[in-house]
């Protein structure tokens, strides 16, 4: 199974009655599940979803199977357009996620941080950037495609053989002295500018969060399967 996309969002200064937040985890849990289902092109996946409480911490996964991949990818004509498609797709449903998690709490006290990886398609996608600047052979990319998937990656011979013949198929293109690009981990990275930093009083240091006191796990181990459910004491 591949990990293709990673959100961890915080929320901070929140907090709710357990019941409520039971329910707000699972509400949250299942309108993603949901937005995941109908705007992805994956016949099948693994959800899961984590959310502590105190200040109000969540993690989201989407996980699949390569020969999952292989058609959904496969449904957009070559094998980089439908890699771009569906990361759009997944980094989408990992805004939704983040989105959706704050929207009980769109004040301007709340703290909101969201971090939306990627993960494997980022990953993938950078080694065909690399290939495509001349910086990386195919052969040394697949041998990088080996390191990302492990053995998954042999047992799915064809997503691993049309990922070898697009590789080996990519056109160099010219190096531009300033690109935008998706890295490894699913952020825009751009060519950073320098900034001339003013001396001034430096910023208040935030308080810590309270500690955390309970979390909510829910996932689903397939499309089809049953929601699983439970709540973990994590008080120290």
């Amino acid at each position: 199974m591949a990990n293709i996309c990673e959100t961890n969002i915080y929320i901070g200064g929140q907090t709710l009655p357990r019941s409520d937040f039971e329910n707000y985890s699972t509400t949250l849990f299942d309108e993603w599940y949901e937005f995941v289902a109908t705007a992805t092109n994956l016949a099948d996946f693994s959800l899961s979803l984590d959310v502590e409480e105190g200040s109000i911490k969540a993690s989201g996964k989407i996980v699949a199977t390569l020969g999952v991949l292989y058609f959904g990818i496969g449904q957009y004509g070559s094998f980089i357009s439908g890699l771009q498609t569906i990361h759009s797709q997944v980094v989408a449903a990992g805004n939704f996620l983040g989105n959706r998690a704050k929207l009980p709490f769109s004040t301007h006290k709340s703290q909101f941080k969201i971090r939306n990886n990627g993960q494997s398609l980022s990953q993938l996608r950078y080694l065909f950037r690399k290939v495509e600047q001349g910086k990386m052979s195919a052969e040394e990319a697949m041998i990088q495609s080996k390191i990302i998937f492990g053995d998954e990656l042999d047992e799915a011979p064809e997503f691993k053989k049309a990922l070898q013949k697009s590789l080996k198929e990519t056109k160099l293109q010219p190096e531009q002295e300033s690109f935008e690009f998706k890295g490894t981990d699913g952020e825009l990275l751009e060519t950073p500018e320098k900034v001339k930093r003013e001396r001034g009083t430096p910023a208040p240091q935030q308080p810590l969060p309270p500690p955390d006191q309970y979390r909510v796990e829910i996932w689903r181990e397939s499309r089809k399967s049953k929601r699983n459910y439970r709540v973990v004491d994590i008080k120290s």
